[in-house]
């Protein structure tokens, strides 16, 4: 936490100094930074169909939020998803994610991440994650992104058999968007946080096609690892999710 929060301290500075402008310019920074806002969403409801250490059908719910002013990014993202089979909780899991980000010159950034997870059947009541750390935009393009990032950071675990493990992590991450039709666009996004006591993998390939301007279909697979569970748990979980995206751009 606290190399996080140092992180985000060095990442203000550029916009601590920025204020430092003559009485003249205030005016006309105001209007530039005006100028340069904008946010996004996006909220997902559907099906999914789970493998691993829970087999079940069930319904998740998404939200993603992103506001850009200027050189800094803000992003949100929650995931919820809930099943019961006969009665009986089959699947109980929570995410949420924080992410700053602060672009520099040449293509890279530097970024700050907080997540907190709950998912008893991963054998984890709940993990909160802080990293820090710099990217670099590989591509740029109106059609195609690509980025790689590497941070460091802290992982604090709550297992479900009442054991607890604290570690520093190295975070390795690359995340694509390509938008191969003027409706349709492929993502995927790879991270491993490599700790003392666990190495956490996560990957996601998305699909999605438009309907229209603001709804869409998507089609997600995600594979969940990690090298160290409660015994009788399996190391790795798949998800298979189709779900109805409304998109909300200002």
């Amino acid at each position: 936490m606290r190399v996080f929060l140092l992180v985000l301290f060095l990442l203000f500075q550029p916009t601590l100094q920025a204020a430092e402008v003559t009485p003249s310019g205030v005016q006309g920074e105001e209007k530039k930074a005006e100028s340069n806002k904008s946010w996004k969403g996006e909220a997902e409801l559907g099906f999914i169909s789970t493998t691993g250490n829970t087999e079940t059908r069930t319904l998740n719910a998404k939200l993603a939020v992103e506001y850009n002013i200027a050189e800094w990014t803000h992003q949100f993202r929650t995931e919820t998803l809930r099943s019961k089979d006969s009665g009986v909780e089959t699947a109980n899991r929570d995410m949420a994610l924080y992410r700053l980000r602060y672009q520099l010159a040449h293509s890279n950034y530097l970024f700050g991440l907080l997540r907190y997870e709950k998912d008893v059947f991963a054998g984890y009541d709940q993990r909160t994650t802080e990293v820090a750390g710099y990217g670099h935009q590989i591509y740029n393009l109106e059609k195609f992104k690509w980025d790689v990032e590497a941070g460091l950071g802290a992982r604090q675990t709550d297992n479900t058999d009442n054991t607890e493990s604290n570690d520093g992590i190295v975070r390795l991450a690359t995340g694509l968007l390509w938008h191969f039709t003027e409706t349709s666009s492929f993502g995927q996004d790879v991270f491993v946080e490599k700790g003392s006591n666990n190495t956490s993998t996560e990957a996601t390939t998305a699909l999605k096609v438009k309907i229209n301007s603001t709804l869409a279909m998507k089609l997600t697979y995600k594979i969940k690892d990690n090298s160290q569970v409660p015994v009788g748990l399996k190391h790795t979980d798949t998800e298979t999710a189709v779900t109805l995206v409304y998109d909300f751009i200002k």
